[in-house]
């Protein structure tokens, strides 16, 4: 297996883009919006819905996978898994949508949105989950924060 950086380049034919404004993140589904903060000129990538990947891929920036993907990805910034995509593996991001079909093990340091095209089998560890009504999910779930411990009051 190989290792992939995808980060102002060209991959496969999907080319990179650049964004001027700051990255905001809203999937087709209304509701929640996951925001990050950004400079001029970031990039984000797409690897297409006829692009299969097997390996490794380092995500810098915003990015989309529409395609099938086995292996591990790492996104550094907001991963995107779209409707028809077909991941098989690990993911490791910040902040991670899937709206696609996932099978592995998902570990996302802040937020996990789960849209109702969504269908994953698996482990998942997220800081924040949301789960949009639709969505199917059949696995472990585990919070990435330590549970909070509930105080009684003296009963005296």
């Amino acid at each position: 297996m190989s290792d992939c950086y995808l980060n102002s380049t060209i991959f496969r034919g999907s080319p990179v883009f650049f964004k001027n404004k700051d990255v905001k993140l809203l999937s087709s589904s209304q509701g929640h919006e996951i925001t990050t903060k950004k400079t001029k000129g970031v990039p984000f990538s797409i690897l297409g819905n006829q692009t299969f990947f097997q390996g490794k891929l380092i995500l810098k920036g915003e990015a989309r996978l529409a395609g099938q993907v086995e292996g591990t990805i790492v996104a550094e910034d907001i991963l995107i898994v779209e409707e028809g995509a077909n991941i098989k593996g690990e993911i490791q991001g910040n902040f991670v949508e899937i709206c696609g079909i996932f099978e592995g093990i998902l570990q996302v340091s802040g937020t996990l949105k789960i849209t109702p095209t969504a269908q994953i089998l698996g482990e998942i560890s997220a800081a924040k989950l949301i789960v949009e009504e639709g969505a199917r999910l059949k696995g472990q779930v585990n919070s990435l924060d330590a549970p909070r411990a509930f105080e009684r009051e003296n009963d005296a």
